[in-house]
């Protein structure tokens, strides 16, 4: 690599804030006339950042099934090689399986829980919690529009309410009105 080129810290690149494009929203509730909404990020997102902080031969995953009493799942364990080492180091968590293809969802919520104990994604916890008015089967194209800004708001460290209020048409709501 020429000298004038610098490298990015590979922990730099796990633990950058996800920008909108690597987040997408999910249904968490539809109760008392309000949907509630949780972002999340997917495991092509994962699997591309650690591609770009160390390379697609520098990353490996393993899944084993896992179970504890009656519940089954998969443990997701993500090995990366030290740039510097050499060495190996892993990480791990689990996810059961999900409502819908519930063994791909399974694996791929292990890997998206892992990828989170390498600091990818971590911020989405700190998320403010989303409320939409009504319930919905379907999340309101123009609420996805309008979350489109969170990412940078979260990454820029600008103060956010606990609770975003919307409506359908993705304008600020107060609570009760």
């Amino acid at each position: 690599m020429p000298d004038h080129v610098t490298k990015l810290d590979p922990l730099a690149i796990l633990t950058k804030p996800l920008t909108a494009d690597e987040i997408e929203w999910k249904i968490t509730s539809r109760k008392d006339g309000q949907t509630s909404l949780a972002p999340y990020t997917d495991a092509r997102a994962v699997m591309t950042r650690l591609d770009l902080a160390f390379g697609p031969f520098g990353w490996q995953v393993r899944y084993t099934p896992a179970q504890v009493g009656n519940e089954y799942g998969v443990i997701a364990a993500i090995a990366i090689k030290h740039p510097e080492t050499g060495e190996w180091v892993e990480k791990q968590d689990g996810a059961g399986p999900t409502d819908i293809e519930p063994f791909k969802g399974g694996v791929s919520g292990a890997l998206k829980r892992a990828a989170t104990v390498w600091g990818i994604g971590r911020e989405l916890y700190a998320y403010p919690r989303v409320v939409v008015e009504g319930e919905h089967k379907y999340i309101p194209f123009k609420v996805l529009n309008r979350l489109k800004g969170l990412p940078k708001a979260i990454a820029e460290g600008k103060p956010l309410p606990e609770v975003i209020r919307l409506n359908a048409e993705g304008e600020s709501v107060r609570k009760g009105g």
